[in-house]
């Protein structure tokens, strides 16, 4: 006679969260498409639909959210680790929001945590809250193909799991959340076949201490934003030598942005959400143009500073700061973590060029104002394009051209964040991106309109 094995509650409950895990007898209602706010390049089909899958706060958030409403969702990721997309970037990069305004939902991070957290430590951070959640999450997993049928209303996915066979999977709904940034700008100018160094996008950066190579090297960062302030001064402190935006300090500007609603002495961060999304964006941007003026008193030293070396500053739309700016285009902003003093000390060199580039030569840039730039590396800080293009590559065309533009603000009021959290243009495809604390925020606003769809208490758009 066989006897059956015994198992402990701990083996149960090990064997059931396999099962929900792998969806053998059941179709997720929600498939999550990457998470991450970061983009490795790519130059062709394969090679995107591979790199635009990669998990960070925006699927992970989305993710707890719909967990706790109880509806079946999968997150994919391509890489082998949930949090890759943060640990393999370069070395120097941390948070630029304070921690009391990142916290994830449901799991705030430890009292003993840093205010700006480094990468690996952020990635370490999303793979034990994914397990903590119990989250759904297949790595090393990419796209095929995918269909959205009008008369069932849901879609037809077919994906590649750990290079094995194809797997089909039938959600009702599709999350892209690879951020709120789409396919790197990369700019081609004219000569740039000439230049006898080397030129990439700031999505290929690595570590340049990495590179011994790098020392007493020219490098010319194109771009002023956060990423081109971080690469300066990761390039600076090891030993290149470097040739610019609102500029808002982690040490003072920073938290005086967030006293009083995500410090020590704030709300629960659930009734600091509420203060903070409380007004509509317009008041908002008004009460933030008084905000704006009393950090840069506070800042004055250092913006003098900037301007004595010849960067050029502005204080956003209307003079509203940070947010208005962010939330415009995601761009257009540094937060300070170090480079401005380089830059006040000349140590990293600033040269203004209205007009931009107007060719490469073998050994530089040539400016529009006629002057020449000696460079070795030439490193492109010009951004990101819209989240849509994303979406055409890894949904193709028939589904991208019903798509809406994402991100900014809409035309006339200003008032309303274009299709992200909310219907895209597509039905059953939703957007979902930002920063932790706008995913923490609008991950709820979001599951709550899938779950009421799937309850039949919300007739979505089509």
């Amino acid at each position: 006679m066989r006897r059956r094995r015994s198992f402990s509650s701990g083996d149960i409950s090990t064997q059931r969260r396999e099962r929900e895990n792998e969806f053998n007898d059941s179709e997720p209602f929600v498939l999550v498409i990457g998470a991450g706010e970061w983009l490795n390049s790519f130059h062709d089909l394969k090679a995107a639909l591979f790199s635009l899958c990669t998990i960070g706060q925006a699927g992970l958030e989305i993710g707890a959210r719909l967990g706790r409403l109880d509806v079946p969702t999968l997150i994919i990721d391509r890489n082998s680790h949930i949090g890759d997309n943060w640990r393999n970037r370069y070395r120097t990069l941390v948070t630029h929001d304070p921690v009391n305004y990142c916290h994830m939902p449901y799991l705030p991070f430890p009292s003993k945590w840093p205010m700006f957290t480094p990468k690996d430590k952020l990635a370490d951070w999303f793979e034990a809250y994914a397990s903590i959640m119990a989250l759904n999450v297949w790595t090393s997993t990419t796209i095929e193909s995918t269909e959205y049928s009008e008369e069932t209303n849901s879609w037809t996915v077919r994906i590649i799991r750990n290079d094995g066979p194809p797997i089909i999977l039938c959600p009702h709904h599709i999350i892209l959340a690879t951020g709120h940034s789409g396919e790197p700008l990369v700019p081609k100018f004219n000569g740039q076949d000439k230049f006898r160094g080397t030129v990439y996008h700031t999505s290929q950066h690595q570590d340049a201490s990495h590179d011994p190579s790098v020392k007493g090297k020219k490098v010319v960062v194109v771009g002023s934003g956060n990423s081109g302030h971080d690469i300066s001064q990761n390039f600076h402190e090891n030993g290149a030598n470097r040739s610019g935006t609102y500029v808002i300090s982690v040490d003072k500007g920073v938290h005086m942005q967030h006293s009083g609603i995500y410090d020590e002495t704030g709300p629960s961060t659930e009734d600091g959400d509420i203060y903070d999304q409380s007004l509509p964006l317009p008041v908002q941007f008004a009460l933030e143009v008084h905000q704006t003026a009393r950090i840069a008193e506070v800042e004055k030293e250092e913006l003098d500073g900037l301007r004595r070396a010849g960067f050029a500053l502005n204080f956003g739309v209307d003079n509203s700061g940070v947010t208005r700016l962010y939330l415009r285009k995601g761009g257009g902003c540094s937060i300070d973590v170090g480079c401005t003093k380089l830059i006040i000390d000349g140590k990293i060199k600033m040269h203004q060029s209205v007009d931009g580039i107007r060719e490469f030569d073998e050994a530089g840039l040539v400016l529009a104002d006629g002057q020449r730039l000696d460079a070795d590396m030439v490193v492109l800080a010009t951004g990101y394009d819209n989240m849509r293009t994303t979406a055409r590559k890894i949904m193709g065309d028939k589904i991208a051209d019903r798509l809406l533009d994402v991100w900014d603000l809409n035309d006339k009021e200003r008032s309303t964040q274009l299709q992200i959290w909310r219907y895209s243009g597509h039905p059953s495809f939703w957007y979902m991106g930002g920063n932790l604390a706008l995913c923490r925020m609008y991950s709820k606003f979001l599951a709550l309109q899938i779950k009421a769809s799937k309850e039949g208490l919300y007739k979505l758009p089509i």
